[in-house]
């Protein structure tokens, strides 16, 4: 079978040179064509210990002369020395020898930002990269003429005003309200019920819901609306915001049932297995279809767009009164962020996960 040669290969997909690894070296053969091993240890210690050799530091990079074939490397040490992951490095080699494959070996002084917008475009229309995967190249380029500007080759960055594309929005699946009756009317347990009642009713994931401790649950049987359970951890270890959730009435009266079981410390001895069973078997029995398949997922997205529907209409409210644009805003603002704080998000700059939930509002 014929061997693929690496240079046949895409760029971002060849091996990695490894020259930055380190590996024994071979025995020297000897003139019968044999092997000749190391030196142990006691022979290296009769011998005087020679000075060591002090690392000579690479010259300095000239504007007029510092090629990308010359300053890439030396970004790849710096990323090395600020301790970025090797995964990090890996990607930054393989998107910057990407972009000396589409610019030549340019100066690294000599590249403009139409050069960086001809590049994006190569790879967005003939290369076909996924916004994903654009926005992590646009993300290497920008840090390396951050560095490149750092260093002195140039006293400006080029990719300063390079745009990230915007990632493709996938809505979310959801169900309308007389879908959750059928839901629920078809979960006959009591686990089941309290189940699909904590996913729609407070929009926990999944993994919440199944390291909820019993000790995080305050059931008030005089007054069930001031019940409420508090989110500290997930099943896996991953990061979640903390934060206290207030219970439905028919919530508060589903976990007191599912909590006399006694079963666990914990509300849902089961496994993700059985959550995901649990919601598909519940939608299968009420005859509910989606495009994709009913989830616990999809019942969170429930919760979130049901509490962005009831601030949208106290904005559309205020908005008929006479509200400005400049209040209309800081409402919204405040809403997503109440929305967040319901669903343990937090918005970034370049995220806003409320927005996938507007856009299934009506217009206007």
């Amino acid at each position: 079978m014929k061997r693929r040669r690496s240079s046949d290969q895409p760029p971002d997909q060849m091996r990695l040179p490894l020259g930055d690894v380190a590996v024994d070296p071979l025995p020297e053969p000897t003139p019968t064509g044999r092997a000749v091993s190391a030196p142990s240890a006691d022979a290296s210690a009769d011998r005087p210990e020679s000075p060591p050799i002090p690392a000579t530091p690479p010259p300095p990079l000239e504007p007029t002369t510092a090629r990308l074939s010359e300053v890439v490397p030396r970004f790849l040490d710096f990323a090395a020395a600020i301790d970025r992951s090797p995964h990090t490095r890996r990607a930054l080699r393989l998107d910057l020898s990407l972009l000396g494959r589409f610019l030549g070996d340019r100066l690294a002084s000599d590249i403009s930002l139409d050069d960086l917008r001809r590049y994006a475009a190569w790879l967005l229309d003939e290369r076909k990269n996924d916004p994903r995967s654009l926005r992590r190249k646009v993300a290497s380029i920008k840090a390396f003429f951050a560095y490149v500007r750092q260093i002195a080759l140039r006293d400006d960055d080029p990719a300063e005003r390079l745009v990230y594309p915007r990632l493709e929005s996938h809505l979310p699946e959801f169900l309308e309200v007389d879908e959750e009756a059928r839901l629920l009317a078809a979960a006959d347990r009591p686990l089941w019920r309290a189940v699909a009642l904590t996913l729609l009713d407070c929009g926990l994931k999944r993994d919440e819901l199944l390291a909820l401790p019993v000790t995080d649950l305050h059931l008030d049987p005089a007054a069930p609306e001031q019940s409420y359970l508090v989110v500290r951890t997930a099943d896996q270890a991953r990061r979640i915001r903390g934060r206290t959730l207030r219970l439905t009435a028919r919530l508060a009266d589903a976990l007191t049932q599912q909590v006399a079981t006694g079963a666990s410390d914990r509300v849902f001895p089961i496994s993700v297995r059985a959550v995901n069973f649990i919601v598909e078997t519940c939608a299968e029995r009420a005859g509910l279809r989606k495009a994709s398949t009913i989830s616990p997922q999809m019942l969170r997205d429930t919760f979130a767009l049901r509490h962005v529907r009831q601030r949208a209409a106290d904005e559309q409210q205020r908005r008929a009164l006479g509200a400005t644009t400049a209040e209309l805003a800081s409402r919204r603002r405040q809403h997503d962020q109440e929305v967040c704080d319901l669903l343990g998000l937090v918005p970034g700059e370049l995220n806003d996960p409320i927005a996938r939930y507007r856009a299934l509002l009506p217009a206007g």
